[in-house]
C-alpha cells in the first residue's frame, strides 16, 4: 500500500486531491497538511512512501518545505502547482532543484474535461515515485583524500563535435540547470534536449532556463537552423528530428509513450551529424534515450550516461550504461566539463 501525505493550504484542494488518492486501490492517505511547517513534521511522524505537495502555502511554502524535507527526512516529493507561469513555477523549479521530482498541473475539478487525464497523470506520478530512492542534493563526487575526483576518460574523438543532444526526464530539470549553468557564455555548439515534463510547465522550464544561464534557451521551431550557444528544447506532442539539410523537424510517429521521445531525437542525430555529436542520457523513469544514444555509439558519436549516486531516478541512465551505449558514466557535476572542452577541441582523454 502506497502512503501518500497530502500538503495544500486550499480545503478545497485537499479535498480533491483527496478524492484522487482515495479512489485507487493500492493507495492510502497518512496525513493532510495545511502549510510546509506541518508537512515536515507529519513526514518525520508518517514517513510517507510519497508527497503530494503544493507550492505557495502560509507560514511555509513548499519550496522551504522541500529543502527542509530533503535535508532531514527525504520523501519523494510531487509538486502540484495551480499557474504555469511567473513566482509560483518559478519556486517549483527551484523545489525541484531541491530534491522534488516532479511538477504537475493542480486539476481544476471533475467537471473539466481534462479532469481525468489530469487525475490519472498524478496518481501514475505518484505510483512511479513512491519506491524512488531520493537523493539529498548533488555533491561532487570526492576521493578518501577529500579531493575532487579526477574523472579519467579513454576515448579518441572521430571528428569535431557538432552538436550536443540530451534526453532527461524524473529529476531531469534540476539536473538541466546543473548543466547549463556550467557551460561557458562562448559555448561553441548547439544543444538540442528532450525534457519528459508535463506540456503546461514546457514554456516554464525554458523561461527559467533562460533567467539563469547566459546561453540562449528556446523552444524549437521548424525549420530552424540550431545555432552555436543555443539550447534548443524539442515541444511536446511530436518528435524532434532533423532533416537532410539539418534543420528541425517534427513528425507525429512513431507512436511512442514519450512525445517528444529521446530515442527518436538521438537517432535522427546519429543518421545526421554521425561521429560530429555528443549524446548525454540523463535522470529519469523507464528506458528512453538508450536505444538512441546506442545507435549514435555506433556511428562513433560520444555517449555519456549520468551516474546512479547523481541521478534522481537511475532509470534512463542505467538502461543506456547496460545496453552499452554509454561509453562514460560520469557525475552530473563532471558532465558540463566534459562538453566545454569537447567544444574546445580538447581530447576527451584529457577532459
Amino acid at each position: 500500500m502506497i502512503r501518500v501525505l497530502i500538503v495544500d493550504d486550499s480545503p478545497t484542494s485537499r479535498a480533491l486531491m483527496r478524492h484522487i488518492v482515495q479512489g485507487q486501490s493500492d493507495m492510502q492517505i497518512v496525513g493532510e497538511a495545511e502549510n510546509g511547517h506541518q508537512a515536515v513534521e507529519m513526514t518525520r511522524a508518517h514517513r510517507p512512501n510519497v508527497i503530494l505537495m503544493d507550492i505557495v502555502m502560509p507560514f511555509m511554502d513548499g519550496l522551504e518545505a522541500t529543502k527542509i524535507i530533503m535535508a532531514q527526512t527525504p520523501t519523494p516529493i510531487v509538486m502540484v502547482s495551480g499557474a504555469i507561469e511567473g513566482q509560483e513555477t518559478e519556486m517549483a523549479f527551484r523545489a525541484i532543484r531541491q530534491g522534488a521530482l516532479s511538477l504537475l498541473p493542480k486539476p481544476v475539478g471533475p467537471q473539466d474535461p481534462e479532469f481525468p487525464e489530469q487525475a490519472a497523470r498524478i496518481t501514475s506520478n505518484l505510483r512511479a515515485l513512491a519506491g524512488v530512492r531520493v537523493i539529498h542534493h548533488i555533491t561532487r563526487p570526492q576521493n578518501s583524500a577529500g579531493q575532487p575526483m579526477q574523472t579519467t576518460l579513454q576515448q579518441t574523438v572521430e571528428s569535431q563535435p557538432e552538436i550536443v543532444a540530451i534526453v532527461a526526464s524524473t529529476g531531469g530539470p534540476a539536473a538541466l540547470a546543473e548543466i547549463v549553468q556550467g557551460l561557458a557564455p562562448d559555448f561553441k555548439l548547439p544543444v538540442v534536449i528532450v525534457q519528459h515534463i508535463a506540456k503546461d510547465f514546457l514554456e516554464s522550464l525554458v523561461s527559467w532556463l533562460n533567467r539563469i544561464t547566459p546561453l540562449h534557451v528556446e523552444l524549437a521551431v521548424a525549420g530552424q537552423k540550431l545555432r552555436p550557444g543555443h539550447v534548443t528544447f524539442a515541444p511536446t506532442g511530436k518528435h524532434l528530428v532533423f532533416d537532410a539539410e539539418k534543420r528541425i523537424a517534427f513528425t507525429p510517429t512513431p507512436q511512442h509513450p514519450h512525445m517528444p521521445s529521446g530515442d527518436v531525437l538521438l537517432a535522427s542525430v546519429a543518421e545526421r551529424y554521425g561521429s560530429s555529436a555528443i549524446g548525454v542520457v540523463l535522470t529519469g523513469m523507464g528506458a528512453d534515450g538508450a536505444t538512441g544514444l546506442l545507435d549514435m555509439r555506433r556511428k562513433g558519436a560520444v555517449t555519456i550516461a549520468q551516474d546512479a549516486a547523481t541521478s534522481a531516478v537511475y532509470g534512463m541512465p542505467k538502461e543506456a550504461a547496460n545496453n552499452g551505449a554509454a561509453q562514460h558514466v560520469l557525475p552530473l557535476t563532471s558532465i558540463p566539463r566534459v562538453l566545454n572542452n569537447l567544444a574546445q577541441g580538447v581530447s576527451i582523454a584529457e577532459s
